[in-house]
């Protein structure tokens, strides 16, 4: 029988692994620059959470969530995104009440879609994302689009596009849904589009076939009321002043139904990609209100996916990661030399070192490859003679200088090789 993981998953491991990790230090030391704090959700829920926020109609609620059920026949959803269960728990733990306002949120953690695995699109992913609750400014739009973008560039990417859309609620959003449906009456579309003219328009213009042919269709930026056209208006303004520079994209909707005004995503492009989508996000002043009618707080936020952020920066030879190495690897001569590597080790570790040994009892030779694969910066070796002389031989692995050092020594001569 051969056992193979899950399709749409991946193994991470070595380089893979300090590549994500590193990822997710640099994403926790940027946000905490912006004063957000970390917030950890389960990686289940019920799933009349998503179906009630989402939208029944979202191709994460109709085709993608990864559904159980418990003993008692309850339904829950492995997580499919992590702006419903942020808010979720704030409004569950009253933290609205707690801390203070507006609550700004970061999440990482994995995600699961059961869509078609393709290019840097995985069943089981890893997101990161924020959410600002309880403030409705154009300032803090700016403030969050900007952060978006500086994790962008503070990673080596360049050749982002940045794309903004508003969409508009009440009267003005009827009005748009008609015209867009007299608009898309006269187009060839495919099957899903004819279900989403039907149940949700907007959702047609989110899709990856027929996207083209979408280019002359009403733009609802275009319907937005005075008061939503001057926010929005104010968004462009401030990032022009910055220059931050910008289009506006009025098939930009976004594929979930919580959105209400601003929303946007940044691309990027080299010879590998084209148009690839890495972060998007946006403001959803009622979701809150739609979870619990006794609150009404405005909430901004994006996400993004990292896998597919990992895989520009390696397709543009980026590396985040230190490069791996070992202070010293520890050559052992004898079985009374094994003996004392234990304790010099734990010694060293116990100081801060990261050092390593032979456990396999192989050649002198062989350990000496072993140190050129670990990158260890010094060798030390340890014999019989050397353990008469309460001594061991150190050598720089970049200059080659090799000399006899004192036990008590040891820890002060490595420190200065560093």
């Amino acid at each position: 029988m051969l056992i193979q993981k899950p399709r749409g998953t991946e193994d991470l491991y070595y380089e893979s692994a300090e590549e994500l990790s590193a990822l997710e230090l640099v994403l926790r030391s940027i946000v905490s620059q912006y004063n957000y704090h970390e917030i950890r959700t389960p990686i289940f829920e019920g799933k009349d959470l998503f179906t009630r926020t989402v939208g029944e109609e979202t191709d994460i609620v109709s085709k993608e969530m990864f559904e159980l059920l418990d003993k008692k026949e309850r339904e829950f959803v492995l997580r499919p995104e992590g702006t419903v269960p942020t808010i979720r728990s704030i409004i569950e733990n009253k933290l609205y009440g707690k801390y203070e306002m507006p609550l700004k949120f970061f999440y990482i953690g994995s995600m699961f879609r059961y869509e078609r695995p393709q290019h840097g699109r995985l069943r089981q992913f890893n997101q990161f994302g924020v959410e600002v609750v309880g403030a409705k400014t154009y300032l803090l739009d700016v403030e969050t689009i900007l952060l978006a973008y500086n994790i962008l560039k503070a990673v080596g990417l360049n050749n982002l596009t940045l794309k903004l859309n508003c969409l508009t609620t009440g009267v003005n959003k009827e009005k748009y849904i008609n015209d867009l449906k007299e608009f898309l009456s006269g187009q060839d579309l495919c099957a899903d589009c004819q279900t989403r003219i039907k149940k949700n328009p907007l959702r047609v213009l989110d899709c990856k076939i027929d996207n083209a042919k979408f280019d002359k269709a009403p733009k609802i930026y275009e319907y937005l009321t005075e008061q939503e056209a001057k926010y929005f208006n104010n968004i462009q303004k401030v990032l022009t002043k910055l220059e931050v520079s910008f289009e506006l994209d009025h098939k930009l909707v976004r594929g979930l139904d919580y959105y209400t005004a601003l929303v946007f995503e940044i691309n990027f492009s080299d010879d590998h990609e084209k148009d690839l989508t890495l972060i998007g996000g946006g403001r959803y002043d009622n979701l809150i209100h739609e979870l619990d009618n006794s609150l009404d707080y405005p909430a901004v936020g994006f996400g993004m996916g990292l896998e597919r952020l990992l895989l520009a920066l390696k397709n543009n030879n980026l590396k985040i990661s230190e490069e791996d190495y070992l202070d010293a690897y520890i050559i052992c001569l004898s079985d009374h030399a094994r003996y004392f590597a234990s304790s010099l080790m734990l010694m060293l570790r116990t100081s801060g070192f990261k050092v390593d040994t032979d456990y396999l009892e192989r050649g002198v030779k062989a350990q000496f490859k072993s140190i050129e694969r670990l990158n260890a910066h010094n060798a030390i070796i340890i014999g019989d003679e050397e353990l008469k002389k309460n001594v061991v031989k150190i050598k720089n692995q970049k200059t080659g200088k090799e000399q006899e050092v004192k036990f008590e020594k040891i820890i002060n001569v490595l420190g200065k090789e560093k």
